[in-house]
């Protein structure tokens, strides 16, 4: 007989992927996680996955159950809200708004671990520029948390969760647009070549810190709304940028552009913030709890999805 909770595991292994990050979304140790698969496989009479030392590998067998259990798991929420079998469980709409990039690596985890702890959410996303995050969350009143980049003074009125740090990186085009451009940093004049801008946010308070520190006056050829533009118009040729690593990472451009530089600090905090005034409503309490328990994964998933990027000489 089937047990939802072994069910519910192994949806959180296909997440991730790893057996310790699982281990520890599910609370329980590794040893206890191995021996529940292996009762779902003995139950199933096949192998749903093969763990070796690069990680887990879900067999086809294995994608069969994960689709029969994602809606099984589903079907049971409806059936437990038709039911009405817990008066207290949390119940309602969130609103999240977000970057796409944030929508690619945040949301899909959060909604997953929401969907299997409070059923009974309604979450709706909204995406936009990253830089208006923080001012929306505080103007809009039916919105309910942002992910964003936490600014270097935040205001004691937002509540938030770390959910990654990462660095930022100068790019630039392989096919540019522009004169004085090269393989790598050395050949590049800063104080002449075009760069495409962040027309505000933290992105921009941090471009704008570097060029200060690295006495650099920036021919400024655009200014663009949304990180994910910035890095389509550098890899279209027009002009170098400096993004976030994790922009980078899941851009469809990131084969037309190449790393100069590494900037000297990795302080980009992204957070998922909410208003202290709304924490005390279960919605809101439900989502920070998951978020919390979640975030530990997303870094140690970061790494794991990279592709290595050499990165050429360091502009001094």
């Amino acid at each position: 007989m089937l047990d939802l909770k072994d069910a519910a595991t192994f949806l959180r292994l296909c997440e991730t992927s790893n057996l310790t990050r699982t281990a520890s979304l599910c609370h329980v140790s590794p040893s206890t996680l191995s021996r529940t698969l292996n009762k779902l496989e003995e139950e199933l009479k096949t192998k749903l996955c093969i763990r070796d030392k690069k990680g887990i590998f879900i067999t086809e067998a294995g994608r069969k159950f994960e689709r029969f259990a994602r809606k099984t798991l589903s079907e049971y929420a409806d059936l437990e809200n038709t039911l009405h079998t817990d008066p207290d469980a949390v119940s309602g709409t969130i609103r999240i708004f977000c970057s796409v990039t944030a929508c690619y690596m945040f949301i899909p985890r959060l909604l997953n671990e929401l969907h299997l702890t409070a059923p009974n959410l309604e979450i709706k996303i909204e995406t936009g520029d990253p830089a208006e995050s923080i001012t929306r969350l505080k103007e809009e009143k039916t919105l309910d948390f942002a992910i964003s980049a936490l600014p270097n003074e935040i205001s004691d009125t937002i509540s938030y969760v770390d959910l990654v740090t990462f660095p930022l990186i100068l790019i630039a085009p392989k096919k540019p647009r522009f004169d004085g451009a090269g393989n790598d940093l050395s050949t590049y004049d800063l104080n002449k070549v075009p760069f495409v801008m962040p027309e505000g946010g933290q992105l921009r308070y941090e471009v704008e810190k570097w060029f200060s520190s690295q006495d650099i006056k920036p021919h400024i050829y655009s200014e663009v709304a949304g990180h994910e533009g910035i890095v389509s118009l550098t890899a279209l040729g027009f002009g170098i940028s400096v993004v976030p690593r994790l922009v980078y990472d899941i851009s469809p451009f990131r084969n037309d552009v190449f790393i100069l530089k590494e900037l000297p600090w990795a302080d980009f905090r992204v957070a998922l913030c909410c208003l202290k005034t709304n924490e005390q409503d279960p919605r809101i309490q439900a989502v920070l709890s998951v978020s919390k328990r979640i975030a530990p994964s997303f870094e140690p998933d970061l790494t794991r999805r990279r592709i290595s990027d050499p990165l050429s000489q360091t502009y001094q």
